[in-house]
């Protein structure tokens, strides 16, 4: 937590934001917004918009705060010694780790949370489609071949969550009031009341054979890559399926694929991967009852800057009132 002595700064901040170029408009972010976000807490700041490929290098070695969504680490590394809060307008950091460059007087926090109504949409939009083997049908309509595969309703299904956070938790929710039996991975283990049984990483593969679907929703990290290969995914029951809304790098997708063409999975769904745009030439976009959608669970640009504003302005809020901040990213953990 900031000091008495070292929250002075927030009273009147200088706040650098860096666009990035040719963006889309909705994920820009504007003086005249942050201002409206930040006028309740009665401070002056001063505020200075660029994009990355014109900066202003006098007004960002000033900057206490610095609003952004890609993070250029050796320019703030050299050039940043001012700063005391970084507000990165992106969910996923992994891509800036290690975090051996971020001053140590700094404060990275990210825009955790923000995606949350939208992904929880998507999440029960997917898993309804996996349970009702929408993948599959999607195949069969490109081979001209109709084949009824009838599904009951959802109630009662057993899915499981490994990431319970902000969007895993909001996926939860829907799925609950949708009448799924839902088993979440947590790192703390604690309870979450959409979710009938919470367990650690360290349980992970011994639940597995009781999941129908499985849903990864975590941080990339060193523990969570490669989390799902081929002993788990052996280890889910024959039928079961995948949706992942995480990162590409928690999947072997060379194991995925094999037990999608041997038909130990019914189907997936993935909407993020190691590299992307997905390359036209992958073989992902051609295997049997797989879909493929373009990282877009969490996308929602409506309202999307507003809602990092916010984080920024709660989080000032509580500087000033010398309460912890929200949305801290732990070095350590990565996220």
């Amino acid at each position: 937590m900031m000091t008495a002595n070292s929250t002075n700064w927030a009273h009147s901040p200088h706040i650098y934001v860096e666009n990035v170029p040719g963006s889309d408009k909705a994920y820009e972010v504007r003086e005249d917004e942050i201002r409206k976000h930040l006028d309740a807490l009665s401070i002056t700041p001063r505020i200075t918009c660029r994009s990355s490929d014109d900066r202003d290098l006098e007004a960002f070695r000033r900057a206490d705060i610095l609003i952004a969504a890609k993070l250029d680490s050796a320019f703030i590394a050299s050039e940043g010694k001012s700063l005391k809060l970084i507000q990165c307008t992106s969910a996923g950091v992994e891509r800036f780790a290690p975090f051996d460059w971020l001053p140590t007087s700094t404060v990275l926090t990210n825009a955790s949370g923000v995606h949350a109504g939208k992904v929880a949409e998507f999440g029960l939009m997917a898993t309804l489609m996996l349970h009702n083997r929408v993948p599959a049908i999607a195949t069969r309509q490109r081979h001209h071949d109709w084949a009824r595969e009838l599904s009951g309703t959802a109630k009662g299904k057993r899915v499981m969550i490994y990431g319970v956070g902000a969007l895993g938790g909001a996926i939860a929710d829907r799925l609950h009031e949708a009448g799924f039996r839902i088993t979440g991975v947590r790192r703390s283990g604690e309870p979450v009341a959409s979710v009938e049984h919470m367990i650690r990483p360290s349980d992970f593969r011994e639940e597995l054979p009781r999941v129908e679907i499985l849903i990864l929703a975590c941080p990339l990290t060193p523990e969570t890559k490669g989390l799902l290969g081929a002993e788990e995914i052996a280890a889910l029951p024959k039928g079961a399926s995948v949706l992942n809304v995480a990162r590409g790098g928690v999947v072997d997708h060379i194991a995925l694929v094999r037990a999608l063409e041997d038909g130990h999975l019914s189907g997936a769904i993935l909407d993020v991967f190691d590299k992307e745009p997905l390359p036209a030439d992958s073989n992902l976009w051609d295997i049997p009852n797989l879909m493929v959608f373009p990282h877009v669970s969490a996308d929602a640009p409506e309202g999307y800057i507003d809602r990092c504003l916010m984080i920024l302005a709660d989080n000032l809020g509580r500087v000033l009132a010398e309460k912890p901040l929200r949305n801290v990213v732990d070095r350590q953990l990565g996220y």
